[in-house]
């Protein structure tokens, strides 16, 4: 699906002049804003970050950045000085406290806050300490002026060099564009002009352009301007892969935004092979170190010797080698402008970055054969049902939550309605855990946790760490709840379903299939908890059901449970499940697994054909030399070495696929039992549960019956989904393009949820069905049928998105696990966000 990309390390050396200001600047930041403890511990943590990162950035966006600091810093001084001793002490309380957010960091500021920030955090205490800071930043100041005005620009030096370079050659026929990447405004002005000067048509994207501007600027730069020089504000949200060409003229603290910003031009409709050229000084000229470039550069360094290992993935997870090795780029950072002496234990700490943890991911990235034909009514079928059955966040959230309370690890809500744990208990950092050992240990401290991937394409969460099944700190919690909850494992529960008349019991079993890997370890090919319905008063052919497991969440727990809970042998229903569910897994996972072969043995041989028969015309043609240049024996015994490591490798990787036909049974393990009674007249009162089971399912059906018919008028493509229990009950797909086969994933399917009630009644949505809608947004469709049974021409009332339109009407009842929604609500919804069919409703 993409080209190639290239990534490469442009390194220049900092002239005398530019190694004084580097010094001094960082000799500024350590007196005047040195680390600092308690309530001013992360604003200054902030500036000193800050200012770090605009000397890195450019000479100009430091020189800019010192005179508004030492023009601020000086109005306070004069405002301070007129204040009686009383007011001056509280003044400079007010200012110590002035900055205190424990939760920001550098990348959730903008350039104005950044300013901010800068000018206004002091660590002064008294006046003498301002006059000093004052008197220095004097000093500071004029050499950087010094510096900008006289003495050449190393980094603008190179990046002119690097402009020259064959790459760049289509910039000056019109064909070409470039991406031109810095981290401050000042920086950008500066590119801009030179790059002007230089003969090139530039445009800009920043942060303090709203959408639209933006949105001209991106035109700009595809239609005349052959560079676009753009802070982090172009590294989201915006599609650039008409260019090819990129430029980190600043490196970002955070590897991932490297990926974020080549995402802008290396995506889904880039044609040719992409380059990023990454700046970083790691010397000065006299061969003094740069230490935040030296550390920087060590990590393109381990970066480019992983890509083998990563399947030339690196930057698409370069984040997550680093939390799994538990290093904090931008804390190192700032510790080594700190204390230089951490120098090498930090650049060691970079070197001992091991990628194995991620084996699974370049197994994840292999290269399949793309179809001749794609058959996409098919694939959106395909991709419909597997958004249907995602794991839905909401509960995601709501166990890891629990569990954590239950296991003592402190989970807050934030402000912004995200999550922080400000310690994670040592006992799930622990190598004793498996969880630990599979993915590694969890980071000491999350500041701001996410459940809804959403979030993570908001520009304010970019930082957000998103939780989950196979997150290191999910896994853990996950695995510590277990041990917490042992004595429950292969116990039985009582619980109320309000629409059944007879009692049943739900066996929950945890199944498996297994197989091989190539290297002929063992691999586990299917896993899945299996609730197993079983009907005591049944025949025994029809004793036994395999229903979804999540209809538990569908189930209050029994309010006055029986005082003796009957005993359960799980036993026959685990034979049930081997013979039947499982057999028919193992069957799919076995057909699955041999077309994959096939795929994989197609792919493998042409590409060890094609390479196999280059590395032969390559030893011919070096032994037709050696006939006349007996110097190139040593290249041809290289060749044939090649040669035969190809043979080889060819033979090893065919002889895996074997291994991979075969899927076999797995274990089957009782997890716990679910006794589910029907409501007797006291629970029944208790859940206000007043409509007949029998009738409620007569009408449920003759609504169902409707609903299908109606889409059908409409030549609409129907499936009855209700017993699956994945929220709704009818799937509606419109009709595809006749030329391409697309549907339109929004406007062309509808999940219904079928509600058949007597005209005035509430309409009652389990939990399970209102968070399935929240999840599905405009394709979850809310169809009532007033009077199924007795209305002679019924038409359903129909609302799309009916969490956005009815959550003011909700009323949550919680014992039972349903919201109820008033019926005149639903009317007024129906009424007021009805249109036409093909319209939103």
């Amino acid at each position: 699906m993409f080209p190639d990309r290239h990534a490469h390390t442009m390194t220049f050396q900092l002239n005398r002049e530019e190694y004084d200001l580097y010094k001094g600047v960082t000799a500024f930041i350590n007196q005047f804003l040195p680390q600092a403890s308690g309530r001013k511990k992360a604003s200054v943590a902030l500036a000193r970050t800050v200012l770090q990162r605009r000397l890195a950035s450019s000479t100009h966006a430091i020189c800019e950045s010192i005179r508004r600091r030492l023009e601020r810093q000086e109005e306070l001084l004069k405002e301070l000085e007129e204040l009686p001793p009383r007011q001056l002490a509280a003044r400079l309380a007010q200012l110590e406290g002035r900055w205190t957010d424990a939760e920001q960091e550098e990348d959730d500021l903008d350039d104005e806050a950044k300013d901010r920030l800068v000018d206004g955090v002091t660590a002064a205490v008294e006046l003498d300490q301002l006059r000093s800071e004052i008197a220095a930043l004097h000093d500071l100041h004029a050499q950087a002026s010094r510096v900008r005005e006289h003495a050449s620009d190393s980094k603008l030096a190179s990046l002119k060099e690097c402009l020259e370079k064959a790459e760049f050659r289509e910039l000056s026929d019109g064909r070409g564009r470039l991406l031109v990447f810095t981290e401050h405004r000042d920086t950008l002005v500066y590119l801009c002009e030179h790059l002007e000067h230089w003969g090139y048509s530039t445009c800009r994207i920043h942060g303090g352009m709203n959408p639209h501007e933006r949105k001209r600027a991106q035109e700009t730069f595809r239609t005349t301007s052959q560079i676009c020089v753009a802070t982090e504000a172009a590294g989201e949200g915006i599609n650039l892969q008409f260019c090819r060409l990129m430029i980190n003229y600043d490196l970002p603290w955070n590897p991932t935004r490297l990926e974020q910003r080549l995402g802008r031009i290396h995506r889904i409709g880039q044609e040719r092979e992409v380059h990023a050229f990454n700046f970083v000084a790691s010397d000065s000229e006299e061969g003094q170190p740069i230490i935040e470039g030296r550390i920087l550069h060590r990590l393109l360094e381990k970066m480019e010797q992983m890509r083998d290992v990563l399947a030339d993935r690196v930057f698409d997870v370069i984040g997550e080698v680093l939390s799994l090795n538990e290093v904090n780029l931008p804390e190192m950072l700032r510790e080594a402008a700190h204390d230089p002496r951490r120098l090498d234990e930090y650049l060691d700490k970079i070197e001992r970055i091991d990628p194995a943890r991620l084996r699974e991911y370049e197994d994840a990235t292999g290269v399949a054969l793309a179809r001749a034909n794609v058959d996409f009514s098919a694939f959106q079928r395909s991709n419909a049902e597997a958004e249907e059955r995602r794991l839905m966040p909401k509960y995601v959230e709501k166990h890891f939550v629990q569990a954590a309370k239950q296991i003592g690890l402190k989970v807050e809500a934030r402000a912004d309605g995200l999550w922080r744990i400000e310690h994670v208990l040592a006992d799930l950092r622990s190598d004793r855990l498996n969880a630990v050992r599979r993915l590694g240990k969890p980071e000491n401290v999350y500041r701001k946790v996410t459940f809804h991937k959403e979030h993570l394409d908001m520009d304010r969460h970019l930082d957000a760490v998103l939780l989950g099944p196979g997150h290191p700190l999910y896994a853990a919690v996950d695995e510590r709840l277990s041990e917490v909850l042992s004595e429950a494992q292969a116990g039985v529960a009582v619980y109320v379903d309000s629409v059944t008349d007879v009692p049943y019991r739900l066996h929950f079993f945890e199944m498996a299939i297994r197989g091989e890997k190539t290297s002929g370890q063992q691999d586990t090919l299917f896993a899945e908890l299996v609730a197993v319905r079983e009907d005591p008063q049944a025949s025994i052919d029809e004793r036994f059901s395999v229903v979804p497991a999540d209809n538990l969440l569908d189930l209050p727990a029994h309010p006055y449970p029986p005082s003796e809970v009957e005993s359960v042998d799980p036993t026959p229903a685990s034979d049930f499940l081997k013979s039947t569910y499982q057999m028919e897994a193992r069957k799919r996972c076995q057909e699955e697994r041999q077309h994959f072969v096939k795929v994989c043995h197609d792919y493998l041989s042409q590409s060890f054909e094609a390479r196999i028969r280059a590395a032969q015309d390559r030893v011919m043609g070096l032994r037709m030399r050696e006939a006349t240049s007996p110097e190139v024996s040593l290249a041809r015994q290289r060749a044939e070495n090649d040669l035969a490591d190809l043979e080889r490798t060819r033979k090893e990787r065919m002889e895996g696929l074997e291994r991979l036909k075969l899927a076999r049974h797995g274990p089957v393990r009782h997890v716990a039992t679910a006794l589910v009674l029907p409501p007797g007249a006291e629970v029944a009162a208790l859940l206000e549960e007043e409509i007949d089971p029998v009738l409620r399912r007569r009408s449920e059906k003759a609504a169902e019956d409707i609903v299908v018919a109606y889409e059908e008028e409409r030549e609409w493509e129907c499936e009855r989904v209700g017993h699956l229990k994945i929220g709704f009950d009818v799937r509606s797909l419109g009709p595809a393009d006749p030329q391409t086969g697309y549907r339109d994933p929004v406007e062309s399917i509808r999940r219904i949820e079928v509600k058949g009630r007597t005209r005035g009644q509430p309409i009652r949505l389990t939990t399970n069905e209102w968070y399935k809608a929240a999840q599905l947004g405009d394709t979850y469709w809310l169809y009532v049928v007033w009077d199924p049974l007795e209305n002679p021409s019924p038409k359903p009332s129909r609302i799309q998105n009916p969490v956005k339109h009815l959550d003011h009407a909700k009323r949550e009842v919680v014992a039972a696990r349903y919201y109820d929604i008033p019926a005149e609500a639903i009317e007024q919804a129906a009424s007021k966000h009805s249109a036409p069919e093909g319209n939103h409703v």
